[in-house]
């Protein structure tokens, strides 16, 4: 079963939530909405709320990522929600990316200004070679929104009022690539690393007293083997100081509870 909160758990997480929260947090669990999430921590400007977008199409690999994602809320006691999508089974034709039905759950959040907080900035995970995509996705949204809430059909009539409603994409880490991530996560907090998932096959779970602690990797799959890859880079990685100290080391298999196929 996926780790999600329910509705009414979410509504008094809302009603109680810190009025400073001013940052909307997608977790995936991966490397880079982890490491983001990470600087959100770091940040004293930053008041984070963490969200999951839940695909069941997706099975052993959502409740994995629904799983971690969640510990790492609680990790460093955050508020959480997560969404999920309710029409990705009724047999799609091609397959509709998680970003879709998770923006439209950001949009409404938005649009709907629960609570006593508001959203300045949505917290994105992108490395820097996906980093442009991402911020054209985002463009269009935060137009619609902008549009909406101005009233008017085309954006000559944008009230500044909205603009300033309308939380801005923000990417701290955008110039960063998946290792240097990896790196960056080991150096500032190498317990978090143990709460990444990336792997899209995994082989079971692991259980306490019947309780869920963690997941088994494939270690095979595409993604597992891109983790080792930028493992390695990270462990062989070098500061650019006036003597090269190796940075990573062993951390890697000693952080990563076990996880890593290094």
């Amino acid at each position: 079963m996926a780790s999600l909160v329910t509705t009414e758990e979410i509504r008094k997480t809302v009603k109680n939530a810190d009025p400073r929260t001013n940052a909307y947090m997608p977790l995936s669990a991966g490397i880079e909405s982890t490491a983001t999430l990470l600087y959100a921590v770091k940040d004293p400007e930053i008041f984070p709320w963490c969200v999951h977008w839940y695909e069941p199409m997706y099975g052993e690999f959502a409740n994995a990522m629904a799983f971690y994602a969640r510990k790492q809320a609680e990790y460093y006691s955050l508020p959480y929600g997560n969404d999920k999508s309710m029409l990705s089974t009724i047999g799609y034709t091609r397959e509709v990316p998680i970003i879709i039905s998770g923006l439209s759950a950001f949009m409404s959040i938005v649009i709907g200004s629960p609570g006593k907080f508001k959203f300045k900035w949505f917290m994105m995970g992108a490395n820097a070679e996906d980093d442009m995509r991402m911020r054209l996705q985002f463009r269009d949204y935060r137009k619609i929104m902008a549009n909406y809430l101005s009233d008017c059909l085309d954006s000559s009539g944008v009230q500044v009022e909205a603009l300033i409603e309308i939380p801005e994409v923000r990417n701290p880490l955008e110039f960063l690539s998946k290792a240097e991530m990896i790196s960056f996560i080991l150096r500032h907090d190498p317990d978090l690393y143990k709460l990444i998932w990336t792997c899209v096959n995994p082989q079971g779970t692991l259980t306490k007293d019947g309780e869920i602690t963690g997941y088994i990797p494939c270690k095979q799959c595409e993604k597992c083997v891109e983790l080792r890859s930028a493992e390695k880079l990270a462990e062989d990685a070098r500061f650019r100081y006036q003597e090269g100290l190796r940075y990573v080391g062993n951390i890697i298999r000693n952080a990563d509870g076990g996880k890593s196929s290094t």
